[in-house]
């Protein structure tokens, strides 16, 4: 019975992975070739110690080991192995979330912005005025944020609206 699931399925047989013997099985059903599982796992392990069908027909004649233990014990050691690398990913995709939350939450730590609480634009027709303005401003509790901007439409003097800008803003 093993070495004609060998015979006929020896290229399926060395490339399985991690028990996955849909192809295996379905080839024999195919055939008509009645197995069992154990049959399956000797000439899955079999075909794994061999180079080649004729050593593996070699190794049943032998008959020396239980090829059906070796085999699940293997399998058995693979899925673990599987296992074990698939829990290793989801850890480390969720070191790596958490890194990136650390990094987002310092990010807003840093970032000065979020604390805004109040803006105001303080304007005023001289520059001296202006500092009148800002000055009074900062008592309140203001801070100037960014420079100064002044505006002067076509160079007019008289009865002209502010000509000279601050903004402020407010912290928590």
């Amino acid at each position: 019975m093993i070495e004609e699931i060998i015979k006929v399925s020896y290229l399926g047989l060395k490339k399985v992975k991690s028990g996955n013997f849909k192809n295996v099985i379905d080839e024999l059903d195919m055939l008509g070739i009645e197995f069992t599982e154990d049959d399956l796992m000797a000439a899955y392990q079999i075909s794994q110690e061999s180079e080649s069908i004729e050593g593996a027909i070699k190794l049943i004649k032998s008959g020396s080991e239980d090829f059906t233990k070796k085999a699940k014990n293997f399998l058995n050691e693979e899925k673990e192995k599987e296992e074990t690398l698939i829990q290793e990913k989801k850890e480390a995709k969720k070191a790596k979330e958490e890194r990136k939350k650390d990094i987002q939450e310092q990010a807003e730590a840093y970032n000065y912005l979020n604390t805004i609480i109040s803006y105001k634009i303080c304007g005023a027709k001289s520059m001296y005025e202006l500092e009148r303005e800002v000055r009074e401003a900062i008592q309140s509790g203001y801070v100037p944020y960014g420079g100064l901007s002044t505006y002067n439409p076509g160079g007019k003097i008289g009865g002209v609206p502010d000509s000279f800008f601050q903004a402020m803003v407010m912290f928590k």
